[in-house]
């Protein structure tokens, strides 16, 4: 019996080791990629940074400067009002997956044409949504059209439609992506708790928010984290193609701004306290929606 045991403990001993190198590559990338360039950054967040010559050390100046600046606090605005429609972009791809699940004939069809914008690369997108969204672009010309005339917009250049357009664009780009990924997860949940909820008599509403819900409840927060992080690093695109940050800095976001600051301005060291300004934010969000997700999964097992 020990000889097996001992067997056993090197064969784990064995296989953890091949877990470790196929892991290593990656964990070498991301260091190189992320985690390197990040400290550098908050190095130089303390300097008047100046690449490839002198960067005096200024100390907090430059936070200073970043959050005493009132259109960068317009823009943190701007990123949590992005950040609340992380709850809308999370809901439209799971319902469509549960629409798609039962309500439809040859749901793959369906879930072909609503992935396929998320193939084409966000740039492209925004372009062709400038020419949609203009003055005398389609969308206005249909409203003209049908007599709405009243309802027409500057949509991309009006402060009081801006960020919402935007929300209404990215929802429309990831609702594909949402929904290929609610569909499999769907798909690998056990078909006895529909079948049970059908017998009791349970209607699609009452389906989705007793048993879709709670069985994708691992997926659905995954999807969310990706969102999460998507407000904060993918933003760029959409808002260079669609507004660039206007009117204003009505739509800009963090990501765009730190653009701004450094390439643009050539204020790099404002860049880098605007830089890891942004990433504490991030976790300290990433940290209280975990705490809070952990504390009410606690108070819902009791």
């Amino acid at each position: 019996m020990a000889i097996q045991i001992r067997r056993s403990s090197r064969g784990v001993k064995e296989t953890s080791r091949w877990e470790w190198l196929f892991i290593l590559p990656l964990l070498v990338g991301i260091t190189l990629v992320f985690i390197a360039p990040s400290f550098e950054a908050i190095a130089k967040s303390f300097t008047r940074w100046d690449p490839g010559y002198d960067s005096p050390f200024v100390g907090l100046e430059n936070y200073q400067d970043a959050l005493t600046d009132p259109s960068f606090r317009t823009i943190i605005f701007n990123q949590f009002y992005f950040l609340l429609a992380v709850p809308l972009w999370t809901f439209l791809p799971l319902f469509f997956a549960a629409v798609l699940r039962k309500g439809v004939s040859r749901p793959a069809i369906f879930r072909s044409i609503l992935f396929f914008p998320s193939i084409v690369s966000a740039a492209v997108m925004g372009l062709l949504f400038v020419q949609i969204l203009a003055p005398l672009g389609p969308l206005n010309e249909a409203l003209r059209a049908i007599g709405l005339d009243s309802l027409t917009r500057g949509w991309l250049v009006d402060s009081s439609t801006v960020k919402p357009v935007i929300v209404a664009v990215i929802a429309w780009a990831t609702l594909g992506t949402g929904v290929v990924i609610f569909s499999a997860a769907l798909s690998a949940a056990p078909p006895d708790l529909f079948e049970a909820a059908e017998l009791d008599g349970a209607g699609f509403w009452a389906q989705f928010r007793y048993v879709i819900i709670p069985t994708l409840k691992p997926t659905i927060q995954v999807w969310a984290a990706i969102l999460f992080i998507t407000v904060f690093v993918s933003m760029f695109p959409w808002i260079y193609t669609l507004t660039r940050g206007g009117p204003g800095d009505s739509s800009g976001t963090l990501d765009f701004r730190i653009y701004e600051s450094a390439l643009v301005f050539g204020n790099f060291g404002i860049a880098a306290a605007q830089m890891v300004i942004m990433l504490v934010i991030v976790v300290v969000l990433g940290v209280v929606g975990a705490l809070g997700g952990q504390g009410w999964q606690r108070r819902r097992n009791r």
